[in-house]
């Protein structure tokens, strides 16, 4: 049964049946979050009473009025999405990561759509990140790491996207480790693909996203998920990517100056034009695969590595059409 907060949470932020109504922004949610820690007593409210009791502006109270009166439709949908084996979570919801709220603040998504093993959500791992047009040899690098970190008993976060995050995803699947995808697509879609049923059936990968899980492939909502991945990761790994462009660029930077989270970055075959540049900027240099246990430090600093769910997967399975 959700509670109140949570469901206030849902009609404030969801972008589902919004209909020319603008949800609330992560900036705004947490801010109201300031004067109002528990969103669910703001239910039924009027305008006036909002403004009143709560000292928000006119045009504020408006539209969360507005956007709190959808509770018939928006129920139906999260129950659709629930049949269809998505489940929407909030700050007040058990399997909402922390780490989201710990290290993005007023930056982090107030929901997110999930689908498969929520628990990987709370489990330690390493992203792994790059261009979509990556050579040979970064392509062997992206899939060295992904492999490692299944050795030592550690997820692999990543955006879904073609080159580096569909080449590690698809290697920690393929070795039978954990997955989180951070979709910036369709996850409506993407549980389309016969793999990815059974890879969420064997609780091996978890596919969520913070944008409306039927809203197709989205430019900005690329460059707005990648703050998730750092954020849900010990340490992200900058396979390759280039100087002052593109989303693997900016959400690199983005992570630096945030401080969203440890920041690694390939230097070596197959490294991209901007990697010497994020070194420079303060990303962690790492030279070789087997740096990458030394680099997450004693387990006693992270937390114990926990065991991959799933077994070695037969070769003929990807999460993205043909395997890598």
């Amino acid at each position: 049964m959700r509670n109140e907060d949570s469901l206030a949470t849902i009609l404030l932020v969801s972008r589902i049946h919004s209909k020319g109504m603008r949800p609330l922004s992560a900036l705004e949610y947490w801010s109201l979050r300031e004067s109002c820690p528990r969103p669910g007593v703001l239910l039924g409210k009027s305008q006036r009473d909002l403004m009143g009791d709560y000292g928000l502006a006119e045009g504020l109270a408006t539209r969360m009025v507005g956007l709190m009166e959808r509770v018939r439709a928006m129920a139906f949908e999260i129950e659709q999405l629930e049949h269809s084996g998505i489940w929407t979570v909030t700050p007040f919801d058990d399997h909402f990561p922390r780490s989201l709220v710990d290290r993005l603040a007023n930056k982090a998504p107030a929901l997110i759509h999930a689908a498969g093993c929520l628990d990987l959500l709370d489990q330690p791992g390493i992203g792994v990140v790059g261009s979509r047009n990556v050579s040979a040899e970064g392509a062997e690098v992206a899939k060295g790491f992904a492999s490692k970190a299944v050795d030592l008993g550690l997820s692999v976060t990543s955006g879904g996207a073609r080159g580096v995050d569909q080449l590690a995803m698809n290697a920690a699947f393929q070795a039978g480790g954990n997955v989180i995808g951070i979709l910036a697509d369709s996850l409506v879609r993407k549980l389309r693909n016969r793999d990815v049923r059974r890879a969420i059936h064997d609780e091996q990968v978890v596919m969520c996203t913070p944008f409306d899980p039927k809203m197709p492939f989205k430019v900005w909502n690329a460059l707005g998920r990648n703050k998730l991945i750092y954020a849900l990761s010990r340490i992200t790994l900058v396979v390759t990517g280039e100087v002052g462009k593109g989303g693997t660029w900016s959400g690199a930077v983005e992570a630096l100056e945030g401080g969203f989270g440890r920041v690694g970055v390939w230097r070596g075959s197959g490294e991209g034009a901007g990697n010497a540049v994020l070194e420079e900027r303060g990303a962690l240099a790492i030279r070789s695969v087997g740096e990458l246990e030394a680099v997450l430090g004693p387990d006693n600093d992270f937390g114990q590595p926990l065991p991959a769910s799933g077994s070695p997967a037969s070769e003929q399975l990807s999460l993205f059409g043909k395997p890598a």
